[in-house]
């Protein structure tokens, strides 16, 4: 096995655990919010998914710091100018930050959890058009900015988006 697949392998692996990680804990958080009493239990699972979380965010920060050494030495600087790849580091510094400021007690929980799932769901899907060729390009301008500012402008509409969708969820529940 090449270090290029082995790098792909864990960033892969590292994604679907941010992703699982991020999905348990707003499905169990709803859950424990609903009668406004955090359980023994609840806090216990909330906190394994909290560390799977935390793996995987540095799985995909090591293993991206990885693909651009990799470019880098092997030639393929191209690929260092990737808007979408670079769309997605801003996404994992959002996740990184957010995680710090959760800890801290310094962000609210309505906008940490929005910020901590639709950045991981935005990263799975924005590595999923990046590997199959498509970009999101709403200035239809092909160059670098256009498509990173319209990226990270649809993440920011999906952060608002998920924001009041996760508000009205936790309402529905506690009725």
């Amino acid at each position: 096995m090449d270090i290029y697949l082995f790098l792909l392998i864990v960033h892969l692996v590292g994604t679907i655990l941010g992703v699982g990680g991020a999905t348990m804990i707003e499905v169990q958080l709803n859950k424990a919010l609903k009668n406004n009493d955090v359980s023994l239990d609840e806090r216990a699972l909330l906190g394994t998914d909290y560390k799977m979380v935390r793996v995987g965010l540095v799985l995909a920060i090591f293993s991206g710091f990885g693909f651009l050494l990799i470019y880098k030495f092997t030639g393929h600087t191209e690929r260092l100018y990737d808007p979408m790849m670079w769309a997605k580091f801003t996404m994992i510094i959002v996740i990184a930050v957010n995680a710090v400021l959760l800890q801290a007690r310094k962000i609210s929980l309505y906008w940490g959890a929005a910020l901590s799932f639709t950045s991981w769901w935005t990263v799975a899907i924005v590595s999923v058009l990046k590997s199959n060729g498509v970009h999101i390009d709403f200035f239809e301008l092909s160059s670098f900015l256009s498509i990173y500012t319209s990226t990270v402008g649809f993440y920011l509409i999906l952060i608002v988006m998920s924001a009041f969708a996760l508000d009205i969820i936790r309402k529905h529940l506690n009725t």
